[in-house]
């Protein structure tokens, strides 16, 4: 995975609750055996015209994208953070949800309230792949997603070492705390899943296999 120490990037704000896996990536898509090109099927339902949508075999060949969908305003192209309302990646377990997102750009995502602003089986893939996922207090998420539907749009800078994140806007600039758990942020900041975490101790596991027991040491055939 590609290390988070620190991101600047454009916001893009999805003003919906709820968001389903579902919508994020529709099911039909799950049949891919690949595990690159889903960032042209996010949100492929809402995201383009009616029969607009990608084929699953075909990812990057689609309908225009419908001007009425907030990902798509003028100001949100670009952009690499997405904001989203409560409960977001709820549904399904499916992995796939997180590489869409991460595929179409995405680096963050921020939502209100701590606890409850994502699906857990969510916010652990997001966190699995490399996508950190931040809550915020409801005020200070407001500051941001305000900003962020303005005409001329935002960007924030994530600063994972020193968890803090700066809101930039036409109104000036505001500075926020985070709290990422300490486990997550050091493979984060290490570009670290967790088997790449597990292969760091490497030499301590051989070297308790080369000392195991004959009885659990696996035998030759």
């Amino acid at each position: 995975m590609e290390p988070f120490k620190t991101h600047r990037g454009k916001v893009a704000v999805l003003d919906w609750t709820d968001v389903n896996t579902d919508l994020i990536i529709p099911a039909r898509y799950l049949k891919r055996v690949e595990r690159v090109g889903y960032g042209p099927l996010l949100f492929a339902d809402k995201r383009y015209v009616p029969g607009g949508a990608p084929e699953a075999d075909d990812p990057d060949k689609h309908g225009p994208e419908a001007p009425d969908f907030p990902l798509n305003r003028p100001a949100a192209k670009g952009a690499t953070v997405l904001v989203v309302r409560k409960n977001f990646g709820c549904g399904s377990s499916r992995e796939h949800a997180v590489w869409a997102v991460a595929q179409a750009g995405f680096r963050a995502v921020i939502a209100p309230v701590k606890g409850e602003g994502f699906a857990d089986i969510f916010e652990g893939n997001a966190y699995g792949n490399g996508l950190l996922p931040l809550e915020l207090p409801e005020g200070e998420w407001e500051a941001i997603a305000e900003a962020g539907r303005s005409e001329q749009g935002a960007e924030v800078t994530i600063d994972l070492e020193a968890l803090k994140l700066t809101l930039h806007s036409s109104s000036g600039e505001k500075t926020f705390a985070i709290e990422v758990p300490e486990a997550q942020r050091h493979r984060l900041l290490n570009g670290l899943d967790a088997i790449a975490e597990t292969l760091l101790d490497e030499p301590a596991i051989s070297a308790h296999e080369a000392k195991a027991p004959a009885w659990i040491t696996p035998q030759p055939a």
